[in-house]
């Protein structure tokens, strides 16, 4: 009776963690509850933990507020099964329940790792790292900062972790491959959150529901692997129960709705991955000035040529444009990066961006023989000249794969 007590919290708590769900696409019904439950989750952390809410979930999923709601939707849990428990008088959870319960997790794993997955064959989560990136030193970057970048690097890596998401959300979506798709994702998702959790990254409560969820779908075969991979012994096959419809309209309309479903979820993130790669990513045109460049020249009046400016203003000595000519990142002698919103007029060639210690920038530029870039302008009070030499691509970058290597190749 306990253990089906436990099985209703569970039921409950999947349940609500994961509300609106599907009543999401219905427009205001996601705006609504959110609503609701912000109120609730900031009153639970006033009254239970004194605790004043003011930062919510917006790109980070792991701020107090989403621990307090954990906490919030688990209470819940318990008082729903509890009460669900008792209405039924402690009956067992029926085989039809659990079967709905499971086609719901399935269906939530599979639409989510899909959408994961195509993000990375199609690579827009982790894009290859730009020349403002290359510019900064590792000993700089974050430890998420470091994911992004050698996931980024690697684009075969990457598209590998994607079909390898991809391949366990689409098996999710039968039932006789459900185990399997399971199973794949379990090992997916247990390099996931390892990563999240050793590189800080923070989404480690939603990876690790994740994880949990392909366990849920692990869980009931647990006796029969044992059995083939551990003990030596045969297993009986599981029973496939169909769904449940006697009537012969009643089961094509559910056929059509699972196809739509697969299709919708399956299709909709490949479409959200070319806009990004179009918006942001690979396929967005690349500026002529993208790259990176030692500067060669840097002088402003009342300072000479290669010598160090004033307090102020120390001197340049690298440059990056991103690759859609729109950010500037430029490293200082002392070891500073700064990096602004850059506008490139290639008409009137005319660079302008706004700085903190130089107020507006105006610089013309010419392009020379080599790609050298010559700049004239204003920078601060004064006039100021600048000679950019391109690097040309990063070690990183340009390496490639060898099938061949002598001698390891480590730097």
């Amino acid at each position: 009776m306990f253990t089906e007590w436990w099985r209703r919290v569970g039921i409950a708590y999947v349940l609500l963690y994961n509300l609106p769900g599907p009543a999401e696409l219905i427009p205001g019904v996601s705006d609504v509850f959110e609503a609701a439950e912000r109120w609730l989750v900031v009153l639970a952390g006033r009254r239970l933990f004194g605790l004043t809410l003011t930062i919510f979930p917006m790109g980070s999923g792991d701020t107090t507020y989403n621990y307090v709601e954990i906490v919030v939707e688990l209470a819940l849990a318990v008082l729903v099964a509890t009460g669900w428990h008792l209405a039924v008088r402690g009956r067992a959870v029926s085989p039809r329940t659990r079967d709905h319960f499971t086609i719901f997790v399935r269906y939530l794993l599979g639409a989510t790792m899909l959408g994961y997955g195509w993000a990375k064959l199609i690579p827009t989560q982790m894009p290859v790292p730009g020349p403002d990136r290359l510019l900064q030193p590792i000993g700089d970057m974050s430890p998420m900062g470091l994911l992004w970048t050698f996931m980024g690097a690697s684009l075969p890596y990457q598209m590998f972790a994607g079909f390898a998401e991809v391949l366990g959300g689409l098996l999710l979506f039968w039932r006789r491959t459900t185990l399997l798709g399971a199973l794949v994702l379990t090992g997916v998702l247990i390099n996931v959150v390892a990563l999240n959790f050793a590189f800080d990254v923070p989404v480690k409560l939603y990876s690790s529901h994740l994880l949990a969820f392909a366990l849920l779908l692990v869980a009931p075969h647990v006796p029969r692997l044992a059995n083939v991979l551990l003990l030596n012994r045969p297993t009986a096959p599981i029973e496939l129960r169909p769904f449940p419809a006697r009537r012969t309209w009643v089961r094509r309309t559910a056929l059509v709705v699972k196809v739509g479903l697969v299709l919708y979820y399956a299709v909709a993130p490949i479409a959200r991955s070319y806009q990004m790669a179009e918006m942001y990513g690979f396929l967005k045109p690349r500026h002529a000035l993208a790259g990176v460049y030692r500067v060669t020249a840097f002088t402003r009046a009342g300072g000479a040529e290669g010598a160090g400016m004033d307090d102020r203003a120390p001197r340049w000595v690298r440059l990056a444009i991103d690759g859609g000519g729109e950010s500037l990142a430029i490293q200082h002698a002392d070891g500073t990066t700064q990096r602004f919103p850059l506008t490139i007029d290639a008409g009137r060639r005319v660079w302008t961006f706004q700085a903190p210690e130089y107020g507006a920038v105006r610089f013309d530029y010419r392009v020379g023989a080599r790609g050298i870039v010559t700049l004239d302008g204003t920078l601060g009070s004064g006039p100021a000249h600048v000679v950019l030499t391109p690097l040309g691509e990063s070690l990183l970058l340009g390496r490639g794969f060898h099938w061949i290597n002598e001698y390891p190749f480590h730097r």
